[in-house]
């Protein structure tokens, strides 16, 4: 099963069924099919747009959609992508995925009326994430 496929199965038998629909198209091979883009990003609620930007964003670190994917070439270069997404992972892939991706960033900075500089971890989430990971 898809990872966001999976996630949202899980959310679902963990009692959060309602999740489901923000979380199903966050991950970034969803970018590579154009069809299931564009039907997804013309219907998708801002829930699930957030959700699907934030992971473009956030790795182990905030980091802006220009490092994620110099991240992700660094460590799936392409052979590893190719063999990973069955040979889908071609340069012209890639470089769509990177459009819809920037698509995905205009349109949620737009509607939240903000930069992509603007977006920063909050003061607290360090916090949080050190007690989440010691409970």
């Amino acid at each position: 099963m898809a990872h966001g496929a999976g996630s949202a199965e899980w959310l679902a038998r963990s009692g959060y069924p309602e999740l489901g629909e923000a979380i199903v198209g966050h991950p970034v091979t969803r970018l590579a099919d154009g069809r299931w883009f564009d039907r997804w990003f013309a219907g998708a609620s801002s829930e699930a747009l957030i959700v699907a930007y934030a992971d473009k964003r956030a790795g182990q670190k905030l980091e802006s959609m220009a490092e994620r994917f110099a991240s992700w070439e660094h460590r799936y270069p392409p052979e590893v992508r190719a063999e990973k997404a069955r040979g889908s992972w071609t340069p012209e892939t890639l470089a769509a995925v990177r459009r819809r991706a920037e698509a995905l960033e205009a349109r949620v900075c737009d509607f939240l009326g903000i930069e992509p500089s603007d977006v920063r971890r909050l003061e607290w989430s360090g916090r949080a994430l050190r007690l989440a990971r010691d409970a």
